[in-house]
């Protein structure tokens, strides 16, 4: 499923200056890293289904909450 965001000019050429940077081809790849980064989340985190990731219950309750 595809959305829009709404951001202000100033936001879209920071956003374009740290793509490039990041080296990243899409805003959504560019936001997926850094939200990775941020909430330190590993990048395949709940991703796989033949693998399932195991986590404690602290672990998902912590990257659930909003």
């Amino acid at each position: 499923m595809v959305t829009t965001i709404q951001v202000k000019e100033t936001t879209k050429q920071l956003l374009d200056r740290v793509k490039s940077e990041e080296q990243q081809e899409t805003y959504d790849d560019l936001i997926k890293t850094l939200l990775i980064k941020r909430l330190n989340v590993p990048e395949l985190f709940g991703m796989t289904k033949k693998q399932p990731l195991h986590f404690k219950k602290e672990d998902e309750m912590e990257f659930n909450e909003v």
